[in-house]
Protein backbone atom coordinates (compact mmCIF):
# COMPACT_ATOMS: atom_id res chain seq x y z
CA UNK A 1 0.00 0.00 0.00
CA UNK A 2 0.95 3.31 -1.07
CA UNK A 3 1.56 5.99 1.51
CA UNK A 4 -1.20 7.61 -0.75
CA UNK A 5 -3.24 4.83 -0.39
CA UNK A 6 -3.20 4.86 3.22
CA UNK A 7 -3.76 8.12 4.17
CA UNK A 8 -6.71 7.92 2.17
CA UNK A 9 -8.31 4.70 4.44
CA UNK A 10 -7.08 6.44 7.36
CA UNK A 11 -9.50 9.57 6.23
CA UNK A 12 -12.31 7.25 5.38
CA UNK A 13 -12.17 5.28 9.29
CA UNK A 14 -12.35 8.75 10.34
CA UNK A 15 -15.51 9.26 8.39
CA UNK A 16 -16.75 6.19 9.99
CA UNK A 17 -16.14 7.82 13.23
CA UNK A 18 -17.68 10.81 12.66
CA UNK A 19 -20.42 9.41 11.60
CA UNK A 20 -20.79 6.96 14.96
CA UNK A 21 -20.99 10.26 16.95
CA UNK A 22 -23.70 11.92 14.54
CA UNK A 23 -25.88 8.70 14.27
CA UNK A 24 -25.49 7.47 18.10
CA UNK A 25 -26.23 11.33 19.07
CA UNK A 26 -29.33 11.72 16.67
CA UNK A 27 -30.24 7.72 17.44
CA UNK A 28 -30.42 7.58 14.03
CA UNK A 29 -30.57 3.89 14.80
CA UNK A 30 -30.77 3.08 10.86
CA UNK A 31 -28.14 4.62 9.65
CA UNK A 32 -25.55 3.68 12.81
CA UNK A 33 -26.30 -0.03 12.45
CA UNK A 34 -24.67 0.37 8.56
CA UNK A 35 -21.21 1.25 10.47
CA UNK A 36 -20.90 -2.28 11.62
CA UNK A 37 -20.64 -5.85 10.71
CA UNK A 38 -23.49 -8.79 11.86
CA UNK A 39 -20.85 -10.63 14.70
CA UNK A 40 -19.84 -7.25 16.29
CA UNK A 41 -19.06 -7.26 19.24
CA UNK A 42 -19.01 -4.26 22.01
CA UNK A 43 -17.90 -3.59 25.65
CA UNK A 44 -17.57 -0.92 27.88
CA UNK A 45 -16.23 -0.53 31.27
CA UNK A 46 -18.15 2.47 32.36
CA UNK A 47 -21.54 3.70 31.00
CA UNK A 48 -24.80 5.05 32.07
CA UNK A 49 -27.09 3.34 33.93
CA UNK A 50 -30.69 3.68 35.25
CA UNK A 51 -29.15 3.81 39.10
CA UNK A 52 -25.99 3.76 41.16
CA UNK A 53 -26.09 0.48 42.14
CA UNK A 54 -27.06 -1.33 38.41
CA UNK A 55 -23.14 -2.48 37.08
CA UNK A 56 -21.53 0.19 35.03
CA UNK A 57 -20.00 -2.16 32.52
CA UNK A 58 -21.38 -4.40 29.30
CA UNK A 59 -20.43 -6.74 27.13
CA UNK A 60 -22.42 -7.46 23.99
CA UNK A 61 -22.00 -9.60 21.23
CA UNK A 62 -24.10 -8.80 17.42
CA UNK A 63 -25.32 -6.10 16.06
CA UNK A 64 -29.41 -6.88 16.82
CA UNK A 65 -28.63 -7.08 20.31
CA UNK A 66 -26.04 -3.95 20.37
CA UNK A 67 -29.02 -1.79 18.57
CA UNK A 68 -31.31 -3.09 20.29
CA UNK A 69 -29.98 -2.49 23.62
CA UNK A 70 -28.53 1.32 22.70
CA UNK A 71 -32.12 2.21 21.51
CA UNK A 72 -33.43 1.09 24.66
CA UNK A 73 -30.95 2.59 27.08
CA UNK A 74 -30.95 5.90 25.27
CA UNK A 75 -34.87 6.22 24.84
CA UNK A 76 -35.21 9.90 25.72
CA UNK A 77 -31.70 10.69 26.51
CA UNK A 78 -29.89 13.52 24.95
CA UNK A 79 -26.28 11.79 24.15
CA UNK A 80 -22.83 14.08 22.49
CA UNK A 81 -19.94 12.05 21.57
CA UNK A 82 -16.30 13.82 20.65
CA UNK A 83 -13.81 11.67 19.89
CA UNK A 84 -10.19 13.41 19.13
CA UNK A 85 -7.09 12.59 18.84
CA UNK A 86 -7.37 9.36 16.46
CA UNK A 87 -4.25 6.57 16.52
CA UNK A 88 -5.09 4.82 13.45
CA UNK A 89 -3.48 1.89 11.91
CA UNK A 90 -3.94 -0.05 8.87
CA UNK A 91 -2.81 -3.32 9.89
CA UNK A 92 -3.88 -5.37 6.56
CA UNK A 93 -5.41 -4.39 3.06
CA UNK A 94 -8.87 -5.00 4.67
CA UNK A 95 -8.39 -4.93 8.90
CA UNK A 96 -7.74 -1.47 10.67
CA UNK A 97 -7.56 -0.57 14.30
CA UNK A 98 -7.81 2.73 16.27
CA UNK A 99 -7.69 4.15 19.38
CA UNK A 100 -9.59 7.57 20.01
CA UNK A 101 -9.27 10.34 22.50
CA UNK A 102 -13.33 10.65 24.11
CA UNK A 103 -15.58 12.35 26.14
CA UNK A 104 -19.46 11.97 26.14
CA UNK A 105 -22.07 13.72 27.79
CA UNK A 106 -25.12 11.48 28.58
CA UNK A 107 -28.57 12.97 29.95
CA UNK A 108 -31.26 10.25 30.98
CA UNK A 109 -34.10 11.01 33.41
CA UNK A 110 -31.53 9.23 36.10
CA UNK A 111 -28.39 10.65 35.43
CA UNK A 112 -26.37 13.37 34.28
CA UNK A 113 -22.84 11.22 33.18
CA UNK A 114 -19.70 12.73 32.13
CA UNK A 115 -17.33 9.78 30.49
CA UNK A 116 -13.23 10.55 29.74
CA UNK A 117 -11.32 7.48 28.21
CA UNK A 118 -10.83 5.89 25.12
CA UNK A 119 -12.49 4.07 22.46
CA UNK A 120 -10.82 1.56 20.86
CA UNK A 121 -11.95 -0.01 17.64
CA UNK A 122 -11.41 -2.72 15.12
CA UNK A 123 -12.41 -2.73 11.68
CA UNK A 124 -12.88 -4.64 8.40
CA UNK A 125 -13.81 -3.65 4.69
CA UNK A 126 -16.68 -5.18 3.80
CA UNK A 127 -17.63 -4.04 -0.22
CA UNK A 128 -15.17 -1.21 0.09
CA UNK A 129 -16.65 -0.21 3.02
CA UNK A 130 -15.12 0.06 6.72
CA UNK A 131 -17.12 -1.72 9.04
CA UNK A 132 -16.57 -1.96 13.35
CA UNK A 133 -16.03 -4.91 14.26
CA UNK A 134 -15.48 -4.61 17.58
CA UNK A 135 -15.56 -1.78 20.01
CA UNK A 136 -14.58 -1.12 23.25
CA UNK A 137 -14.56 1.80 26.00
CA UNK A 138 -12.11 2.24 28.34
CA UNK A 139 -12.53 5.11 31.05
CA UNK A 140 -10.11 6.66 33.17
CA UNK A 141 -12.97 8.42 34.82
CA UNK A 142 -16.72 9.06 35.00
CA UNK A 143 -18.85 12.04 36.94
CA UNK A 144 -22.49 10.95 37.71
CA UNK A 145 -24.45 13.90 38.88
CA UNK A 146 -28.06 11.38 39.91
CA UNK A 147 -31.07 13.52 39.73
CA UNK A 148 -33.83 13.29 42.28
CA UNK A 149 -37.08 11.70 41.20
CA UNK A 150 -39.79 13.87 40.08
CA UNK A 151 -42.53 13.09 42.40
CA UNK A 152 -45.79 12.62 40.91
CA UNK A 153 -47.68 14.03 43.93
CA UNK A 154 -47.53 17.52 42.32
CA UNK A 155 -45.99 20.54 43.44
CA UNK A 156 -45.49 20.78 47.57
Amino acid sequence: MTDLQELTEIEALKNVMAKYARFGDTQNWAEFRTLFVDDMVYSVEAMPRASADAPPAASIQGLDTFIGGMGEVLKGAHTCHRMYLPEITITGPDTAKSTWGLHDLVKTKNVIFNGYGHIHQDYRKVNGDWKITRSHTSRLFVDEQWLAPVSSAGNE
